[in-house]
């Protein structure tokens, strides 16, 4: 069978599309990794537009051509991170989800730590206890009274970001039963 012209120029252009694809996701690895070994060394408030594009190699108008600030990168890594998470843990039990949530952070701890450091989106660490597996067992504990609620929250949260923060040198099994003895003894 012989591809007349139409059928050529068609595959062409999908493989054209496909080659752009490659190149953007490529573009916005390089600016990624960039600005996470700026975030290494300063705060995102101090970081330019113009030393993230040096660090990544790349011209001011292809960074503005995908993102409008430093900002708007950290904020679409965190979704994704968010993302991940939401598909790691649909398919898991409910009863070992919070330990299957601090294994993900835990192997990703760099990341996390640095997410939440930068303080870019103060929703993304109440994001991570947020999701529907974790929720639905923190509104049965809290028995819907959203002070008890804030308070398990927040109190976790600041439990993970210490262990993140030491290196997560306890076990997740370790973090999850210091978490479940202290909401235990609020609940009560």
């Amino acid at each position: 069978m012989i591809f007349q012209s139409t059928d050529f120029n068609i595959l062409l252009r999908k493989q054209q599309v496909l080659i752009m694809n490659r190149k953007i996701q490529m573009t916005k690895r390089f600016i990624r990794l960039a600005l996470f070994e700026c975030l290494k060394e300063k705060d995102i408030n101090k970081i330019t537009i113009s030393s993230l594009c040096e660090k990544a190699d790349i011209n001011r108008s292809t960074f503005y051509k995908y993102y409008g600030s430093q900002y708007d990168v950290i904020k679409e890594m965190e979704q994704e991170v968010i993302q991940l998470i939401n598909e790691q843990l649909n398919n898991q039990p409910k009863e070992t989800s919070f330990i299957q949530l601090l294994q993900f952070l835990k192997s990703n701890k760099e990341t996390i730590k640095i997410f939440f450091e930068c303080n870019v989106d103060n929703e993304f660490p109440k994001q991570v206890l947020a999701l529907d597996s974790i929720n639905n067992q923190l509104e049965q504990v809290s028995q819907n009274n959203p002070y008890i609620k804030n308070y398990i929250l927040f109190g976790s949260l600041a439990t993970i970001q210490q262990w993140i923060d030491a290196g997560c040198i306890e076990s997740c099994e370790e973090i999850a039963n210091i978490i479940n003895r202290i909401v235990d003894k609020l609940v009560r």
